[in-house]
């Protein structure tokens, strides 16, 4: 549908052209121009009703805009029918400036839109750039408009009107096209539709400068806007949701087109001053101002977006750092992280003049569950025993798991020297505690499990007692075993622990 509006606009606008133009003939003009002004209507119309409610009201706004402009073609048709149009397009073609406003809305509808699928940095550079066309646009059209002395003022008020607006409408449709991350074939040809409009209205500027010809070619820019607003509604991006982006998308394409924006006050400013007298001198600062604190705006922001991204960073290296350091099933300490803190516990203790202890727990009767019930229900014991280990122990006493279903629990400071005899008691009752609450059920999924643990006990950084981590865990093992060889759900003391008690 929307390239048959494309191609019916374009067929009009060559017989616009050519019925004003060598062959003369106003009211066949007039004819094919209002006939343009419904197609712009319909072809508006049909696609806003194509369209789900809140993707369809920037359209009907242009819908609303068409229906103006159509009256207006209609009274245009009419008088050019009754010989009563005089041609000074400033003062009797006022009447389509009431199409603007809602024109505008729409095209901040579509803003609105786009924005909640876009960074803020995206949008601050997007106005820097709009805001760089929109004074551009004054600069060469609006500006020499204002500052001529035509023959009717009110010729004058009316083309600085519709130059305006149209400056205003061209800016904001860049804006919506530079902040798009992709833009859609439906924003292109709204910025067509608007470049469009701008072309028809500099007619204002030039006329009576240039031949009738070129008026005439210029002319083309009126009776195609209204196709390209109407091709714009049509296609099927226009009720596209826009792509939605939490990144600030800061490339090549953007940096160019930002610091192309920014250049474009200063170099208009001095042009102006240069070759223009400064007639537009006021709206180039006020252009330069609003792009400092856009610029100061898009700074703020890119600092939230780094501090973010470094924030998140750190957030990620903690994770992988505990990750690389802790049991990913019961979320106990590993085998790595385990070594280490008993070597810190073996130095402590040498340096104290204390013992550490260390508990090695083996359970028993795992591989049963496992092989019955499955590894789910394994890992479900796993996952209790870890925290029931991690519960019945001092502060400071840390609890890691070797794989499989071996712990160990290492004891800090224990008593030492003279009372080397309170260490192994204290050792012992702690790994008694162990096996009276390992051997506690545990339910999983509504069924009961019964497991138990063989604890090995070993004593480290005493005189003629093991002072690296891999000979305690030796000693330590070795007693699990033992454990486990005299009957299992008991507490065996390592043979270097004074006088190789059992619990």
């Amino acid at each position: 549908m929307w390239v048959w509006v494309l191609v019916l606009g374009a067929v009009g606008s060559v017989a616009y052209t050519a019925l004003t133009g060598p062959f003369d003939a106003p009211v066949a003009a007039a004819v094919v121009y209002t006939a343009l002004g419904a197609l712009g209507l319909l072809g508006t119309a049909w696609g806003a009703s194509r369209l789900p409610r809140r993707a369809a009201l920037p359209w009907w706004c242009v819908t609303a805009v068409q229906l103006v402009w159509s009256a207006v073609d209609v009274r245009y048709l009419v008088l050019t029918t009754q010989g009563a149009y005089t041609g000074a397009p400033a003062a009797a073609d006022a009447p389509y400036l009431l199409g603007y406003p809602p024109l505008l809305l729409a095209v901040l509808l579509l803003l609105r839109r786009a924005r909640a699928a876009r960074p803020r940095g995206a949008f601050a550079d997007a106005a820097v750039l709009g805001t760089g066309v929109a004074l551009l646009g004054w600069a060469v059209l609006v500006g020499p408009v204002l500052h001529s002395t035509p023959d009717d003022p009110r010729a004058r008020v009316g083309a600085v009107l519709f130059l305006a607006c149209d400056v205003v409408l061209t800016g904001l449709v860049v804006v919506l096209l530079a902040s798009s991350s992709r833009a859609s074939t439906s924003t292109w040809l709204a910025l067509a539709a608007a470049l469009a409009g701008l072309v028809g209205d500099s007619t204002y500027l030039v006329e009576g400068v240039v031949p009738s010809g070129v008026l005439t070619a210029l002319s083309v820019g009126w009776t195609s806007g209204g196709a390209l607003w109407a091709a714009a509604a049509c296609h099927p991006s226009a009720g596209r949701a826009p792509e939605r982006s939490n990144g600030e998308d800061f490339g090549r394409p953007r940096i160019v087109a930002l610091v192309g924006g920014v250049a474009l006050a200063p170099a208009v400013l001095v042009l102006d001053l240069v070759v223009g007298g400064g007639s537009s001198s006021v709206p180039a600062v006020v252009a330069a101002s609003a792009m400092t604190l856009l610029v100061v705006g898009r700074l703020a922001v890119a600092l939230s977006a780094a501090g973010a991204s470094l924030a998140e960073r750190e957030v990620m290296r903690r994770a992988l750092e505990h990750q690389a350091r802790h049991d990913g099933l019961t979320g106990l300490p590993n085998r790595s992280a385990t070594v280490a803190r008993i070597a810190a516990a073996l130095d402590a203790a040498q340096h104290h003049g204390t013992q550490a202890g260390l508990l090695f727990v083996d359970l028993d009767g795992f591989k049963a569950v496992n092989d019955s019930r499955g590894h789910r229900a394994g890992d479900e014991v796993l996952r209790v025993v870890a925290a029931r280990l991690a519960g019945c122990l001092r502060p400071g006493d840390v609890v890691g798991r070797l794989g499989g279903d071996e712990f160990v629990v290492v004891l800090d400071r224990l008593a030492g020297g003279e009372d080397a005899e309170d260490a192994v008691e204290a050792l012992l009752a702690a790994g008694q505690r162990i096996v009276d609450v390992v051997a506690q059920p545990i339910t999983v999924d509504g069924e009961l499990f019964s497991v138990g643990a063989s604890v090995g006990a070993a004593l480290g950084g005493g005189a003629e007692q093991p002072t690296t981590p891999d000979a305690l865990l030796h000693e330590a093992d070795t007693a699990a075993y033992r454990a486990k060889a005299s009957g299992r759900g008991r507490v065996e003391l390592a043979e270097t622990c004074s006088s190789g008690r059992q619990g």
